[in-house]
């Protein structure tokens, strides 16, 4: 990558980034195309090329700094929150994949995709940067305090369906083009409200 990239402004940086998350999440590696790419970030294919020189080098960018931006606001926003229960450190994560989506939309599905994707040429780098955030998550998790009516087993369940609920919610955010914060906020928080009531 050419490091002259950060000199851009914030908006054609994030233009180009998200063009590729998108592209890249929706296609994978293999069937994801420059053409497309700059044409939903709106610049020249000249341009991407100056900053990232091939589409290897666009996706291996991609990878490291998803991770390392998923991660900083996770950590941001459970830092000072001490010890938290369970389901308020949900709530906390929520808020968190919120705040990122605000800014990438589709950061998340193409960290998932990352994962997967073994036609990248350099996947096992990809995948140990990529696994980074899902990993610090976890750990995350398993320092909250359970409600005493909730077992292990059955919070490890619940994470993996709420997973999967902002997985979809992602999911429709591509589709559909457009983010709406609060209604994904609103959409996961009554779900982890649901089983809360459950066991809380």
């Amino acid at each position: 990558m050419n490091e002259k990239f950060w000199d851009l402004n914030k908006t054609k940086q994030n233009s180009m980034i998200n063009g590729a998350l998108k592209v890249f999440s929706r296609d994978g590696f293999r069937h994801a195309s420059t053409d497309e790419i700059v044409a939903e970030a709106g610049i020249s294919k000249g341009l991407l090329f100056h900053y990232f020189y091939s589409k290897s080098g666009i996706y291996e960018f991609l990878a490291e700094y998803s991770a390392r931006f998923a991660l900083v606001e996770l950590d941001s926003g459970i830092s000072k929150a001490g010890l938290l229960s369970f389901f308020e450190l949900q709530r906390k994560i929520t808020e968190s994949e919120c705040a990122v989506m605000r800014r990438y939309p589709c950061l998340y599905l193409f960290l998932e995709r990352a994962e997967s994707d073994s036609s990248f040429e350099n996947f096992e780098d990809v995948l140990s940067g990529t696994s980074l955030y899902r990993e610090r998550r976890s750990s995350v998790l398993e320092k909250s305090v359970l409600p005493e009516t909730l077992p292990s087993e059955d919070a490890g369940r619940i994470s993996r369906l709420l997973d999967l609920a902002r997985k979809d919610a992602a999911l429709r955010i591509l589709k559909n083009g457009s983010f709406d914060p609060e209604r994904f906020a609103a959409e996961i928080n009554d779900l982890i409200h649901f089983f809360e009531k459950i066991y809380g």
